[in-house]
């Protein structure tokens, strides 16, 4: 049996930090985002709406909701309407272009050639659309924390949140895992242990690289509101019960002693119940049965 690989603390971030960093790979790996970041890139930064058009033909009416999405992540930044205006690299966008070269470098080692796109921008975009599920980081983070093969209860306890959803999300996430080749199985049927793969463990540092870049461009996602409460109403005074008990108050001593010396006056004087399985004789009816009363 072949021994973990060692995984250091610098690539296992607190997993507080997972659902940004979700929410960085789903921005940055929407399709033709990584494409757009390297025309801009390449074109000085800055490109006006009709010569993007041109430098971007494939994408069609597709390119102005793109560029609305990516202006709302914080990627680019537009400026004037029509073939006039302008789409400009941000910080954010300049930076997300750094996490290319550990991203591609990871593909092109444990993944197929992208069927669409060559280099590594194509390498990139494939990689993290592959990464692009709910929980997926939060689960190999969580694994790679343990640094040996973990139970899905494990993981469900570091991973799920207690008010989220089903664990049987946690299943089809580690299946999905498995079917991509970062995690492996071992064990038993009802006593499946899971560890990260190779390549999982090698997926850590483009992990790393990208959790740096949400630190620092990547809104922490949102948590759902509660719901606003409801107003208060009046509250009616309220009127005594005739029937409603005193309010309890301690006794002295004097009433308790008094309680307990009638408790024993009425043991003293009272029979000792038995039990038996024999019925107790009934008394005789006082009166007549209905029947003979009214008989003719």
């Amino acid at each position: 049996m072949s021994v973990p690989t060692p995984v250091t603390s610098l690539v296992v971030r607190d997993l507080s930090l997972a659902p940004r960093v979700q929410q960085a790979i789903a921005a940055l790996g929407a399709p033709n985002v990584i494409s757009i970041l390297r025309t801009l890139d390449r074109n000085g930064g800055k490109l006006l709406n009709g010569s993007f058009s041109s430098a971007m033909p494939w994408m069609g009416s597709a390119l102005g909701a793109r560029l609305t999405a990516m202006e709302e992540d914080g990627l680019v930044a537009r400026s004037g309407a029509g073939r006039d205006g302008a789409v400009a690299l941000t910080e954010a966008g300049r930076g997300a272009l750094q996490i290319q070269v550990p991203v591609a470098r990871w593909a092109s080692a444990h993944q197929d050639r992208p069927t669409t796109g060559t280099g590594p921008g194509a390498y990139t975009a494939q990689a993290l659309a592959s990464l692009n599920r709910r929980y997926t980081v939060a689960t190999l983070w969580a694994i790679a924390s343990e640094g040996e093969p973990v139970y899905p209860s494990e993981i469900q306890d570091l991973v799920l949140p207690a008010d989220g959803p089903h664990p049987a999300s946690l299943y089809q996430r580690l299946a999905k895992l498995r079917e991509t080749g970062l995690v492996v199985r071992t064990g038993e049927r009802r006593a499946y242990m899971y560890d990260l793969s190779a390549a999982g463990r090698e997926l850590l540092e483009p992990l790393d690289v990208i959790a740096q870049w949400a630190e620092r461009h990547a809104p922490a996602p949102q948590a759902a509101k509660a719901p606003a409460p409801e107003p208060r109403q009046a509250v009616r005074p309220a009127v005594p019960s005739p029937v409603s008990a005193p309010a309890a108050t301690t006794p002295s001593p004097a009433t308790l002693a008094a309680a307990r010396a009638g408790a024993a006056t009425i043991r003293s004087t009272t029979a000792v119940l038995s039990f038996s399985d024999t019925p107790a004789p009934q008394a005789a009816p006082l009166l007549a049965a209905p029947a003979a009363a009214h008989r003719r």
